[in-house]
C-alpha cells in the first residue's frame, strides 16, 4: 500500500536521489530533496508519504543508513541493484481530510473523551502520561505517579498552554509552543507527539468552517516552522503532516472516531495508537484528549449560540402601539 501524497510526489519528481535516513525494526526512512522524508514500514499501518511492505522480517537487517536510492516515478530502485520496491500494483491510501463525514454532537464528543481519560487512566504511565490527572483534571489515584524527569519539568509549560487554548488566548499558547517543540526523548520528542494532535485537530476544524477560525493556519504554520530548527528531522515531517490534516492511518481511525460518527470502536483505536514508539503514542493521546476539550467547548458553545439564536428568532413579537 502507498499513501496517495507519496504517489503523486513520485509522479511529479522522476529520478530524484535519496538516501537511508534512518532504520528501525520495524521502519526505514528514506531521506530526499534535503528535508523530506519517505517511510517505509512493515507494520499493519501507514503515514503520509510512505508505503506499506507485506514481510515480517527485522528491516535493520536488510536496510543501512547511507545507502543510495533512486525515486523511479513508480519504483524505488537501489543504486547498487540489490533491491527494487514497485508501486505500480500498489493500493492507495489517502491521508487527509474526511469527506462525507456527519460531526457527533458536543455531549457525544465529551463522553468518548472521558471514556478515552478512563481507558488511558489505566495503561503504563510512560513519557507525558504522568501528567494525565494534572492535564484533565481527572483525579485516577490520591497518589499519582510521580513520573519521570522530564514530565515533571515540562508540568507547567504544558499546563499553561492547554489553559491558553481553553480560554482561547491562542497568541499566549503560541509563545508557550516556544518552549514545548523539541522537548523530549526520542525520534519524535514527546512534546512534539502532544503537540501534533492539537495541529492534527485545528487543521480539521478548520477544514470543516474555513472562515471561522483564521488564526488556526497561522498557529500550525508558525509551529511547524519552529520545528525546523528545534526537533529531529523525523519529527519535523511529522508535525508538518499533521499541520496539512495528515497523519497516520491508525492515528487518522482515532481521531476520526472522536469527531465524526462511526463504527469503529474507540478503545481499540486508541490502542493501535498506543503502541506506536515507547511513549510516542501514549503522549499523542494525552495531547488529543487535551485538544479533545478545546473541541468539545468550542463546540458547546457554538450549539448554545444558535440555540439563542432560535429563540430569539421564534419570540412573540410586540404588536406596534399595544
Amino acid at each position: 500500500m502507498a499513501a496517495e501524497d507519496l504517489v503523486d510526489f513520485l509522479g511529479n519528481n522522476p529520478g530524484l536521489l535519496a538516501c537511508v535516513h534512518s532504520v528501525f525494526p520495524h521502519a526505514v526512512n528514506f531521506l530526499t530533496l534535503g528535508d523530506q522524508l519517505i517511510t517505509l514500514t512493515n507494520q499493519d499501518d501507514i503515514t503520509p508519504m510512505g508505503l506499506t511492505v507485506d514481510s515480517r522480517e527485522n528491516l535493520a537487517g536488510r536496510f543501512t543508513a547511507g545507502n543510495q536510492v533512486v525515486l523511479a516515478g513508480g519504483q524505488i530502485d537501489w543504486l547498487d541493484g540489490k533491491l527494487s520496491i514497485n508501486l505500480r500494483n500498489a493500493r492507495v491510501w489517502v491521508p487527509g481530510q474526511p469527506t462525507r463525514k456527519v460531526a457527533r454532537p458536543a455531549e457525544e464528543t465529551a463522553r468518548l473523551r472521558l471514556r478515552l481519560v478512563r481507558w488511558l487512566a489505566k495503561q503504563p504511565a510512560e513519557g507525558l502520561l504522568p501528567l494525565l490527572p494534572r492535564l484533565t483534571s481527572w483525579i485516577t489515584d490520591p497518589q499519582p505517579p510521580a513520573g519521570n524527569i522530564y514530565s515533571r519539568y515540562i508540568a507547567e509549560d504544558l499546563e499553561a498552554f492547554t489553559n491558553a487554548l481553553n480560554t482561547r488566548d491562542w497568541q499566549l499558547a503560541l509563545r508557550l509552543a516556544d518552549r514545548l517543540v523539541g522537548f523530549g526523548m526520542g525520534s519524535t520528542p514527546s512534546c512534539d507527539d502532544f503537540l501534533a494532535a492539537y495541529l492534527l485537530l485545528f487543521d480539521i476544524v478548520d477544514s470543516l468552517d474555513r472562515d471561522r477560525f483564521p488564526w488556526i493556519r497561522e498557529f500550525n504554520q508558525t509551529i511547524t516552522g519552529m520545528a525546523k530548527n528545534r526537533t529531529t528531522l523525523i519529527s519535523a515531517n511529522m508535525l508538518r503532516h499533521a499541520a496539512e490534516g495528515k497523519t497516520s492511518i491508525s492515528h487518522q481511525r482515532l481521531v476520526y472516531t472522536c469527531l465524526f460518527q462511526n463504527g469503529d470502536d474507540l478503545e481499540k483505536c486508541a490502542s493501535q495508537v498506543l503502541r506506536h514508539g515507547a511513549s510516542s503514542g501514549g503522549d499523542f493521546l494525552l495531547g488529543l484528549i487535551c485538544a479533545l476539550e478545546w473541541y468539545q467547548n468550542t463546540l458547546t458553545n457554538t450549539e448554545k449560540k444558535g440555540e439563542r439564536a432560535w429563540v430569539e428568532r421564534n419570540q412573540p413579537q410586540p404588536v406596534p402601539g399595544i
